[in-house]
This record gives C-alpha cells, sequence and structure tokens, in this order.
C-alpha cells in the first residue's frame, strides 16, 4: 500500500557534491586576495612613475655645463653642476702633468710625417697630403695649404701623373734641440709627358722642428710638425747618400762629422 522510494546509496554522494557548491565565501575570499594584490602592483607602478618623472625634472632643470678656454689653452668650469665643478681642477692638472713624448716617439712621429708628404701618387695625393697637413701646427698648415693653392700642386700632379717614391736613408736628432731633426732621404719622382716617362733623382736633407702639444684622443704622440725645409744634396754627398743600404749614409754620417 505503502510507496516507499528505495534507497540506491547515491543520495550521500549528491548531497556532498551539494555542500561543495554551497561553500561561496571560499571563491569570495580568492578573488579578494586577487584584487589585492593587483591594487598593490598598480601603487608601486604608480609611485615608480612618479619617482623617474621626478628625476627627469630634476635633470632638466640642472644648468648647462659652460668651459671657457683661455688664449693659452686652459680650461675651467664656470657654470654647471657642483660635482664637474670640482672635478674638472683635477682633470686639467692631470692633462698638464702628462709625461712629455719620448724620443723614439717624437723619431716615429718624424717618419710617419714623411711618409705620407713624400710617398704619394695621382690616386692617392690628396689622402696623402691631408693626413701630412694634419700633423702640422695651425699656421704652418695654412702657410702650405696657401702655396698649394697658388702653385695648383694637385692639378699639375693630377695632369702629369706625377708618382713621388721616398728612400729614408736616416734621421738624427739634433744635440741643442730634442725637437729638431734632421733626416736624409733619396726621392724619386716619375711624371709623365704625353707617352714619355721622365725620372728624376734627388737627394735631399730634411729639417723638421717639432712643436710640443698636450696628449689627446686626436693627437696621442702629443707633437706636431712646427716646421718644415728641404734643401738637395750634390758630390760626393749625394754619391754616399744614393747607396741602396745603410752603409752609404753611415759613410755619409762620418763626413758630417
Amino acid at each position: 500500500m505503502f510507496d516507499f522510494k528505495r534507497n540506491t546509496g547515491t543520495e550521500p554522494a549528491e548531497v556532498s557534491e551539494k555542500l561543495k557548491y554551497s561553500k561561496y565565501y571560499e571563491h569570495d575570499g580568492t578573488l579578494r586576495a586577487y584584487a589585492n594584490r593587483a591594487m598593490v602592483l598598480a601603487g608601486s607602478m604608480t609611485l615608480l612613475a612618479f619617482v623617474s618623472l621626478g628625476f627627469a625634472v630634476y635633470v632638466r632643470m640642472q644648468p648647462p655645463t659652460i668651459i671657457r678656454v683661455s688664449a693659452d689653452g686652459e680650461s675651467s668650469v664656470i657654470s654647471g653642476r657642483p660635482l664637474f665643478r670640482n672635478q674638472s681642477p683635477s682633470v686639467l692638472a692631470d692633462a698638464r702633468q702628462s709625461p712629455q713624448p719620448q724620443s723614439y716617439e717624437k723619431e716615429a712621429f718624424v717618419r710617419q710625417f714623411l711618409d705620407h708628404y713624400l710617398n704619394y701618387d695621382m690616386h692617392n695625393v690628396s689622402l696623402q697630403w691631408a693626413t701630412a697637413l694634419n700633423s702640422m701646427t695651425s699656421n704652418l698648415k695654412s702657410s702650405a695649404l696657401r702655396v698649394m693653392e697658388k702653385d695648383n700642386t694637385v692639378g699639375k700632379i693630377e695632369d702629369e701623373n706625377t708618382r713621388s717614391i721616398f728612400h729614408l736613408r736616416g734621421i738624427e736628432c739634433s744635440k741643442d734641440d730634442p725637437l729638431l731633426y734632421t733626416a736624409y732621404g733619396v726621392r724619386e719622382i716619375h711624371r709623365m709627358d704625353e707617352d714619355r716617362e721622365i725620372i728624376e733623382t734627388t737627394v735631399n736633407q730634411y729639417r723638421i722642428r717639432l712643436a710640443d702639444q698636450n696628449r689627446s684622443a686626436e693627437n696621442p704622440s702629443g707633437v706636431l710638425i712646427g716646421e718644415y725645409s728641404e734643401k738637395q744634396i750634390d758630390g760626393e754627398k749625394k754619391a754616399a747618400l744614393l747607396a741602396t743600404d745603410i752603409d752609404g749614409y753611415k759613410a755619409f754620417h762620418q763626413q758630417q762629422q
């Protein structure tokens, strides 16, 4: 008469599943934790942005650094950050106290100058002479450029297909002036007269005086060419220097002494 439902054993499992879904406060707590973390991260990034903006404004408001260079080449900071003003005297002192160039450095500088100035052809004369002129003082460079422009030296070299080959025979430093050097060498000049080649060989003496300059990245040697002149040598001296080895220069040097 009475219709009793049969217990199949699945009812407790369904009840436990419903109880699990009913714990809504656990999900809410997780969402609140994530929200709190996001707020902390956003606050930190905002603070970092304000600090960066303040640093940029501080750097922008600093006065520019102005350096005054006197007529004798000494520089001084007249405005700018105190850090630069405090450090500049020591930096300048180190520059003024840079060691003088050694004898081998000066001789190497003279050799490089002669190589660039006396070895050239119509294709590289502009580059070779530009390097040699940059090794001179400003007044010597100006006078050399005036002579080149007046005589149209580069144009003649290109028109005549001139080629200059220089052989250095020897170089010596003056006993009285450590910046004065005398070099001896043989120079062969090849030029074309239409389809005929003209070869001229000269033996020359070169007088080169160096000028001191503070060492820098542009001029690490610390010297410049302050004076340059050359003259031809004839007679027995010429024959001695025309030797293809160093023995000719040694014989000539003994005659000079």
